[in-house]
């Protein structure tokens, strides 16, 4: 694998290395985003602050889980998970797509019943301060995280990328809505200023309801192994042919799935009646077409499979 050096002089780091870092940062910063909302709900009485807080302990949790399950793609295929450990990643990402659009709704039962009952009176000192602390930390992780995942491109850094940028989004809303509430509050508007704290919730939960769900889409696609767009197996595909270019086929299926960071294919090459094949040459076959899938394209795990018979259609 190639190595990455940080800095001259400095112990070289290799990209899963990287991808473990940038997953443990934002558990830190979510228990202290998590610590500090828990603290000023009770001084503030903001049910937006409250949303913050269950999104960074979602975060939290998620993030454990997912900082874990990096730990355990590093290892490889074993005994117990023969096929290694891809299928954890968009099981990881479905998880936290849920947990996200649970706290949503929840947010949502909160605000509705606080504009039924005449808004809510937020105490603006700390809330102020809270939001402004936690803005300033939740969108440098968010472009932090962004940055790494430009060079990265890994599914469980995307993921945590959807989950920092809602992070981000939320706390930058709080911040502008307590400015808004303070000011109208300031000026004597003190009825619509009550109303700002179940209107922001809202508003948050609007703005960030398409995270969620593109997230948990995508995931469950892959835990169903459901065929990717084409757009993504076309260029394996057509790599994949020109590789058995030479071998006299009748006809070739290919059936590719993506896992996490993990492309399955599985080949069916079926050979005239009257062409033979031995060992040697089906292995030279594989090994060509294993070289020219390296040479292109990352982490793909082909299976490759010469009979005589036809390969089974698709409906």
């Amino acid at each position: 694998m190639k190595r990455v050096d940080i800095e001259p002089g400095a112990q070289a780091m290799t990209p899963v290395d990287i991808e473990l870092k940038v997953l443990r940062l934002p558990i830190y910063t979510g228990a202290v985003v998590s610590l500090l909302a828990l603290i000023a709900v009770p001084f503030t009485g903001s049910q937006a602050i409250l949303l913050d807080g269950f999104f960074n302990l979602v975060y939290l949790i998620t993030g454990i889980f997912t900082y874990r399950v990096g730990r355990l793609l590093r290892l490889g295929a074993s005994r117990r998970f023969p096929f290694g450990y891809a299928p954890l990643e968009p099981l990881v990402n479905l998880i936290k797509s849920l947990l996200i659009a649970g706290v949503s709704m929840l947010s949502i039962w909160y605000a509705v019943s606080s504009l039924l009952t005449g808004g809510t009176d937020i105490r603006f000192g700390v809330a102020l301060l809270y939001a402004f602390v936690s803005a300033a930390v939740t969108i440098s992780m968010a472009v932090y995280v962004w940055l790494r995942y430009r060079h990265l491109q890994s599914p469980l850094v995307q993921g945590d990328l959807a989950a920092r940028v809602i992070d981000a989004l939320t706390a930058f809303g709080a911040l502008l809505a307590f400015v808004i509430a303070y000011l109208l509050q300031a000026y004597g508007y003190t009825q619509a200023a009550r109303y700002v704290d179940p209107i922001l919730s809202l508003a948050l939960v609007a703005m960030t309801v398409g995270i969620p769900w593109s997230l948990g889409k995508g995931a469950l696609a892959e835990l169903l192994y459901m065929a990717p767009p084409p757009s993504k197996t076309e260029p394996i595909e057509a790599t994949i042919r020109q590789a058995l270019k030479a071998v006299p086929l009748v006809a070739l299926d290919i059936r590719t799935v993506r896992i996490g960071r993990s492309w399955e294919v599985m080949i069916h090459a079926q050979l005239g009646p009257d062409t033979e094949m031995n060992t040697h040459a089906a292995d030279e076959c594989r090994q060509r077409v294993e070289a020219a899938l390296a040479g292109g394209h990352d982490q793909v795990r082909p299976v490759l499979v010469f009979s005589h018979h036809a390969p089974e259609p698709l409906r």
